[in-house]
């Protein structure tokens, strides 16, 4: 099964559409995480070994790097596009999610 973290800047509607199509999604707000650090959320998907959703591309391609140069291992980052509605971005994770096993260690863009 897929297990996503949805940081805060995520709509928690794209959580609800995943988890109807059997995607384990937990969100910032589902943490109690609203207001914090970029770095903290990122540790915290590390922490509970789920993929992060973010939109804050510049951020998390900034941690992503770092956390490769450290050889830190995580489950993966996919950068959503802020131009798709919300059913639209839930739809094409659904597809990526069934074609792409493995998101370990590596950055996506969606």
């Amino acid at each position: 099964m897929v297990r996503v973290y949805l940081d805060e800047d995520v709509s928690v509607l794209i959580a609800e559409l995943l988890r109807a199509r059997g995607v384990d999604a937990i969100t910032a707000r589902d943490l109690s995480m609203l207001g914090k650090s970029d770095e903290e959320h990122f540790q915290k998907s590390v922490e509970l070994e789920r993929i992060i959703l973010t939109h804050n591309r510049v951020d998390f391609e900034n941690l992503y790097t770092s956390f490769i140069e450290e050889g830190r291992d995580h489950e993966g980052v996919i950068v959503l596009s802020r131009k798709r509605d919300v059913y639209n971005t839930a739809h094409r994770l659904i597809h990526f999610f069934a074609h792409h096993k493995n998101t370990q260690n590596q950055l996506w863009y969606l």
